[in-house]
């Protein structure tokens, strides 16, 4: 009976498996509150497509939505832009001389 040999060759059944939990971890699992990335559902709304009541969770539900869209104007900028005289660069027309083609 050689302690070591006995010990290197029942190590790989006596290492405990990767994840393992003891049983008082599990109980603290069980009876902690859920958190917000698990698979319980949540208490404060009925389904998962209404909005919560909560608002800091209704406020980033509704960020994408209530976001404006790249290049928005307001109608203040929209009327400075229409007001405004268009620059060389613009499709309008030039008024101060007529088309290379004419005389």
């Amino acid at each position: 009976y050689d302690p070591l040999a006995r010990y290197t060759q029942l190590a790989k059944q006596l290492k405990q498996q990767r994840g393992f939990k003891t049983l008082e971890h599990e109980r603290a699992l069980r009876t902690s509150n859920p958190s917000l990335g698990s698979l319980a559902p949540r208490v404060d709304r009925p389904s998962p497509h209404e909005l919560s009541y909560d608002p800091l969770a209704r406020y980033t539900q509704l960020a994408k939505q209530l976001k404006q869209q790249r290049g928005f104007k307001t109608f203040e900028h929209k009327c400075a832009l229409r007001a405004s005289n268009p620059s060389l660069g613009s499709l309008a027309p030039r008024v101060d001389r007529p088309s290379p083609h004419e005389l």
